[in-house]
């Protein structure tokens, strides 16, 4: 799939999109901005990935859209808006990633998946209608260019390719590392670091450290500690994550993003 050529795979016969924002659920923003799409592709199925977003948190929203990208197929389209400067002279992208489209801010929304990925094409969305708010490109701007493209609008009359999207300093941690960083923590209080499952393997293990705190060596589920014990394993991301067995490690521990996690290697 190519941007320039088409948007959306032809095997898929209405288009998918999902939702990733910050906007919470108390307000109708999620509903102005639907309508907004809808009225430019009717017949769209559309998922709501999730509208909880710390609000501004620009990388957990890079982390949760770059789930979404690794679970839907080929030729979804993602919205995603966390946009703190929303009226500025910030571009907005589509990018395509792992044969996905995405349009979202150019403030490092794609990162995690840019760089899970090695990268994709990327383009500036030009387009813009005869009437926009200066505060909510999301509904005027975004969820309208996502429903054209959607329903196979040309490209080259929207957007026009550049090459140096805004990135966050994340990336996965080299498999010759022996250390990391917490980068999410979840509802539940597990902490999940930039550690891949791959890179685990090149290193013969003695236990993970957390802040200089020594959780064990890595299980494989969250029973094989005692209630309230922390332990380390690989979650559903295939990252290695800290959590505390009926408990919350970000609360139990103290852990936030960004702290560092280390991985103490067996004396040869």
């Amino acid at each position: 799939m190519r941007l320039k050529r088409r948007a959306v795979s032809t095997s898929i016969v209405r288009p998918l999109i999902t939702l990733t924002t910050d906007f919470g659920l108390a307000d109708a923003y999620v509903a102005t901005m639907k309508a907004a799409l809808l009225r430019e592709a009717p017949d769209a199925r559309l998922i709501d990935v999730t509208h909880q977003v710390p609000r501004h948190d620009i990388l957990c929203g890079s982390i949760t859209l770059a789930r979404a990208i690794d679970g839907f197929p080929p030729g979804t389209l993602h919205l995603a808006v966390i946009d703190p400067g929303v009226g500025t002279s910030r571009r907005i992208l589509v990018a395509e990633i792992n044969r996905q489209i995405v349009v979202c801010p150019d403030n490092g929304l794609i990162t995690w998946s840019w760089r899970t990925h090695g990268g994709g094409e990327v383009r500036e969305l030009t387009w813009r209608p005869r009437k926009a708010s200066d505060v909510f490109h999301g509904r005027d701007i975004m969820a309208p260019a996502i429903g054209m493209i959607a329903c196979g609008a040309n490209l080259d009359e929207l957007s026009r390719p550049i090459e140096n999207p805004i990135l966050l300093d994340i990336a996965p941690a080299p498999r010759e590392n022996k250390q990391g960083q917490i980068i999410h923590i979840d509802h539940f209080g597990n902490a999940t670091t930039n550690i891949a499952h791959d890179a685990l393997r090149a290193h013969i293990m003695r236990g993970v450290k957390v802040k200089g705190r020594n959780v064990g060596k890595l299980k494989k589920t969250y029973w094989d500690v005692a209630p309230g014990k922390p332990l380390a394993l690989i979650g559903s991301s295939g990252l290695l994550e800290i959590a505390v067995r009926d408990g919350s490690a970000a609360s139990d521990l103290k852990l936030r993003v960004g702290d560092p996690v280390k991985i103490d290697l067996a004396v040869s």
